[in-house]
């Protein structure tokens, strides 16, 4: 057992100076944050005792909520006025945060109506399948902590070999899941107190089936409850903790979730999977920090890297953005079990509609003939308008339509064609896969791939007499689309230019264990999907090397030997942004005969450039190998070819590739010895500086010996000067003013002499900010004297400084995000102030300044500054 005790034996120092309040690293506000609730890390030479003591002599009053030993600190509920800021005052206090609240990340249901055979064929995908009959690797005798929902350890799939039923016993025979604390207990949601026990049992069923990817284990079990297809997890024998920090609904503080992680290091674990889901942040976070100290000491970290990848770059989640931890992207399944309908000779899978059954199959008779909505060009029709069928007999007949969800859903355009008494409908998805349609009841309705809808109007031109014929068993397919990044993958990078993710697991569509009280099983997708199948890959390496690597070198050999991929449909390499170092191949991981490091290469904007890199190349076979190092350049990412200011939802992808050579094309390497090579990177000659595009590729090292994998470093960087790049949507408006009536309702300001009053019409600044910024601002000046008077505060969001990340393009509610400060008189007058102080009536300037990045932060030079104009407050 790894037990590091920190606290307790240090001796009383001399006191250092007082530290800093992090206010917000993701921008998030009180409905995400604690109230009165902080995080607090000590200086290093500081005692617990010396720290409460001096906490005590400040006259602050509080309740320890949870206390840290690694991480040297502690989480407090302050029932004293002191705020975040008073207690970075304190000496002996480096940073204080305020407890923010996580979730784990919206798990997708599967796009595809599939059984258990693709949780076994995904390991094609990745070499596991050849690891698990080839070396015989099982993950046995490896710890991997789950720190999330619990596991429901009765299931059969965590059962030892023999054994009917999993158990859970930190020192019961057999049971595979050994350790394990509930810190939260069922009615816990983040709002009220936790109270833990010992019993980590799942009800919500996240943990179960993220637990099943990594070492589920369904190969022998006979009993019910079973799926229709065996499947086995990536290491099918691992030792479990579980670690519950949710209840049954709701969200966790990062006071619990700190609390889980010393409590996985101190049982031992040698991996920790998070799959949980904060902003896109810096990484000067709790969980960073604690999660890099523990890296240190041989654990390793995954985390997830968030499923926003329909908002665009930089949303990359805060959960692994530490220099050691891994942040894992996801890829889709590249295989399906399906219903299939034949026409004309050829058999395409399909997908029924959520309202026809997701397992039921189709069967409808031969007179049920195929009808191609056309317009009077021949171009499918997507059936939204009931005048399409106008002069039309598509009575008893079933239906091909675009499956372009733009105009309609499945609903509208179900409920036509069913009251015109189609028999039933088939939608051909738009650009690729299968859609999961909602559909209509009593209606025949389902989804195609695009590629098979191509295929079936090709022959229905030829004959349209052809049948359709519909299959009364699935059958494994290779879908379309899989095998590639996922779409809902959140970009990198993060705030710093730094590249994450790491790298891709396979997360789309994936079967795995799920509380038998809710079925058993559950075929889900998200990036809480892709870190498990990582994390269990990381346990077969630990199995074959029999050695407990720290993070970073065991993550680098995963990175050195990914599979380098490319989006679906095209002919060039996806980017870095988006796969980090490719999709894992554990195979070549352990199989691998060279190493590369770093494992990769971060090379900043124009200004920063870092053009001359080092790369070592270490040889770890038997024999003296040549390598040849070459250069594979990625795809770009444009989020600004319009003059946008806002970064476009779905990056624009351009052939802006970098300039790469290097101090030597090929080295010779005796066993056990490394080489040094110099790598030169030039910008790509393509591409816009002005447009801030995000370029990547990969430096690889290909050996002479045939079969042997080769091993690679990605890269990153950004064309232009990233301190251009903006940071408030103005496309939008914002920053704007506004004014938050007594009622709370937001209305614009009636006119341009309008008297606010902090009561009941408070003066309410609209940010939304399109990139991050080190030091997210709003600013209070005096109007006559132009002096200032400090940062707006409030009780939704606290001061108005300090780094922020961007905020997504659409809220849940499908609405442009943005934060909203209803002012009422309060700031905060220096950044290592205690306390708001109140202003009176007056005249005052709001100043939106936000320091643009890998700047220096000198004021006004190095910030992006809004001036909103003078408002007069009465009251």
């Amino acid at each position: 057992m790894k037990i590091i005790v920190i606290l307790s034996a240090l001796t009383a120092v001399t006191l250092v100076s007082a530290g800093k309040f992090h206010l917000s690293t993701t921008g998030q506000g009180q409905s995400d944050t604690l109230p009165n609730a902080y995080i607090i890390e000590y200086h290093d030479n500081v005692s617990r005792s010396n720290a409460h003591a001096n906490l005590k002599k400040h006259a602050i009053d509080y309740k320890v909520r949870n206390e840290y030993g690694i991480f040297n600190g502690a989480a407090i509920s302050v029932k004293s006025s002191h705020g975040g800021a008073a207690l970075a005052a304190v000496p002996g206090v480096k940073n204080v945060w305020p407890i923010h609240l996580y979730s784990h990340p919206n798990i997708k249901p599967a796009k595809y109506n599939g059984t258990s055979t693709e949780s076994m064929n995904v390991h094609h995908m990745t070499g596991v399948d050849a690891v698990h009959k080839k070396l015989k690797l099982t993950g046995k005798g490896v710890k991997v902590g789950i720190i999330d929902t619990g596991i429901d350890y009765k299931h059969p799939a965590f059962a030892a070999p023999g054994a009917t039923e999993g158990c859970f016993a930190r020192y019961g025979k057999n049971c595979r899941v050994k350790h394990g604390w509930d810190f939260v207990g069922d009615a816990y949601t983040s709002l009220n107190t936790p109270v833990p026990d010992a019993d980590p049992m799942d009800c919500n069923g996240h943990g179960t089936h993220v637990a099943g990817i990594v070492g589920g284990n369904e190969m022998n079990i006979k009993t019910s409850p079973k799926p229709i297809i065996p499947w086995i997890g990536v290491a099918p024998e691992v030792t479990f903790g579980a670690y519950r920090i949710f209840g049954c609904e709701g969200r966790t503080g990062t006071d619990i979730i700190l609390a889980a992680m010393e409590m996985a290091f101190n049982d031992g674990m040698d991996i920790i999977n998070m799959s949980l889901y904060g902003s896109p942040a810096f990484k000067n976070n709790p969980m960073a920090i604690l999660g890099e100290k523990l890296i240190a000491h041989g654990m390793n970290i995954a985390g997830c890297a968030g499923n926003d990848g329909a908002q665009g770059v930089s949303m990359i989640a805060d959960t692994a953005l530490g220099d050691s931890a891994t942040s894992v992207a996801s890829f889709d399944n590249a295989y399906g079990s399906h219903f299939t309908v034949s026409y004309a000779g050829g058999k395409y899978p399909y997908n029924p509609s959520v309202a026809w059954g997701n397992s039921r199959l189709i069967d409808l008779p031969a007179t049920a003939m195929l009808f191609p909505l056309f317009d009077k060009a021949g171009v499918l029709q997507d059936g939204c308008d009931v005048a399409a069928y106008t002069g039309l007999d598509v009575k008893g007949k079933v239906v091909l339509l675009s499956g372009d969800l733009t105009r309609c859903g499945s609903v509208g355009r179900g409920n036509i064609a069913k009251g015109l008494g189609v028999a039933g409908i088939l939608a051909v998805s738009t650009p690729f896969g299968m859609t999961l349609l909602s559909g209509v009841a009593d209606l025949t309705m389902a989804s195609l791939e695009a590629r098979g809808g191509e295929a079936i109007i090709a022959a229905y031109k030829k004959n349209s007499k052809n049948v359709l014929g519909w299959s009364k068993t699935v059958s494994t397919v290779i879908v379309e689309g899989g095998g590639a990044p996922a779409d809902m993958s959140s970009y990198g990078v993060d705030g710093d230019l730094r590249s994450k993710p790491d790298i891709g697991g396979p997360g789309g569509n994936i079967y795995s264990a799920y509380p038998r009280a809710k079925g058993s099983y559950a075929l889900l997708s998200g990036t809480s999907m892709a870190t498990p199948y990582y994390a269990g890959a990381q346990a077969l390496y630990y199995q074959l090397t029999k050695t407990k690597l720290s993070g970073i070198d065991v993550r680098r050999v995963f990175k050195n030997t990914a599979t380098i991929s490319k989006n679906w449909g095209s002919k060039t390499y996806a980017s870095v942004a988006k796969q980090g170092a490719g999709l894992i191949n554990v195979w070549n991981a352990l199989t691998t005969s060279a190493l590369v490091s770093p494992d990769h290469i971060d090379l900043l904007d124009s200004v920063n450039l870092r053009k001359i890199q080092q790369i070592t190349i270490k040889n770890v076979g038997r024999k003296t190998e040549t390598y040849t190092l070459s250069h594979s350049p990625a795809d770009a990412l444009n989020s600004y070819t319009k003059g946008n200011v806002f970064p476009h939802p779905r990056p624009v992808i351009e052939a802006d590739y970098a300039l790469v050579s290097f101090s030597a094309n090929k080295v010779k390497i005796p066993a056990g010895k490394s080489v040094k090579i110099t790598v030169t990177f030039a910008e790509p000659k393509a591409g816009n500086a002005a447009q801030f595009p995000l370029y990547s590729g990969f430096v690889v090292a290909t050996p002479a010996t045939e079969g042997s994998p080769s091993v690679h470093v990605p890269y990153i960087g950004l064309k232009g000067d990233v301190s251009k790049m903006p940071i408030m949507d103005t496309d939008l408006g914002f920053p704007s003013l506004a004014v938050t009536q007594a009622n709370g309702t937001v209305i614009n300001v009636p006119t341009s002499n309008f008297v606010f009053n902090f009561k009941t019409a408070a003066p309410t600044i609209i940010v939304r900010y399109g990139s991050h910024s080190p030091d997210g601002t709003i600013r209070v000046i005096d109007a006559a004297t132009k002096k200032f008077l400090g940062y707006v505060f409030t009780a939704w969001w606290g001061a108005a400084f300090g780094p922020t990340g961007r905020n997504a393009n659409l809220d849940a509610n499908g609405k442009y995000d943005a934060r909203q400060y209803a002012w009422r008189g309060e700031v905060w007058a220096a950044v290592n102030a205690t306390a708001p102080v109140q202003l009176g009536p007056g005249s005052y300037n709001i100043v939106v300044a936000n320091q643009k990045k890998l700047t220096k932060g000198a004021y006004p030079a190095d910030y992006e500054v809004f001036d909103l104009g003078t408002v007069e407050v009465s009251v």
